[in-house]
């Protein structure tokens, strides 16, 4: 028996309740009582959420370090690396949100978790339905979705314009500011071609005036670490004119 959450809500078929398509965020779940961390886990799988559960502090740092995460859902009653620390060391390498679950809904608990970082508190027993309000209301503030917050181009890349972050399927391309400028914009005026003068207009505020010597260097490093990631030829030449992606 699960005695520190109620069950969703089903239809008379026991079908749980549906949401729309948005929200397809990745939630890391961190509860020791296994009876609730599996209700909470399915119940948001049900909602449309790919959901992983772990059982302690040790193993929640572990599944944060190994990919990325929309959103830490970490009960403080942890056994062995206390909750407290491990939202401490979550806010040390990341400014990920954090919903904060507990037994105690004293002010001083809260008080600490915010002072900490954490986005927002529930109190153990509660209903799912709350708990899913919180987690929609916090996604909606940090992952959108707004159209123009990603750009999407060829081989899976998707640059996080407000992250500054760029991607080939799910892995990370650690580029620098210029050379994720070069890519955001090929990717703006994707199938059209742009000449290295519009390129450095752009980016660096001045024509080349025939020198296209930092232009080029820039393109060529950005297409070998895309190459890297499973990107390759993406970016296109046109010769006597200038670079494309199609």
């Amino acid at each position: 028996m699960v005695s520190s959450i109620r069950r969703p809500r089903t239809n008379m078929d026991g079908q749980v309740h549906q949401p729309g398509s948005w929200g397809q965020a990745r939630i890391l779940l961190v509860e020791d009582d296994a009876a609730v961390r599996e209700a909470v886990e399915t119940a948001l799988a049900a909602l449309g959420w790919e959901t992983e559960g772990v059982p302690s502090g040790e193993e929640a740092l572990a599944a944060f370090g190994r990919s990325s995460v929309d959103l830490v859902i970490l009960d403080l009653g942890l056994p062995g690396l206390p909750g407290i620390e491990v939202l401490r060391q979550l806010r040390a390498r990341s400014e990920v949100p954090v919903l904060v679950m507990t037994a105690s809904g004293g002010l001083d608990d809260r008080v600490t978790g915010f002072d900490l970082g954490a986005d927002d508190y529930v109190v153990k027993p509660f209903e799912l339905a709350e708990l899913e309000r919180r987690v929609r209301a916090i996604l909606r503030r940090t992952t959108g979705p707004r159209p123009d917050d990603v750009l999407h181009g060829p081989a899976d890349i998707r640059l996080l314009l407000r992250a500054h972050e760029a991607y080939v399927g799910e892995r990370q391309v650690h580029l620098t500011p210029k050379e994720f400028e070069v890519l955001r914009v090929l990717l703006a005026r994707r199938g059209e071609v742009i000449p290295p003068d519009d390129l450095s207009v752009q980016i660096w505020g001045y024509e080349t005036f025939g020198s296209r010597n930092y232009v080029e260097a820039h393109v060529s490093r950005l297409r070998g670490k895309l190459a890297e990631c499973g990107a390759d030829g993406v970016i296109g030449t046109v010769r006597g004119v200038g670079y494309m992606v199609r």
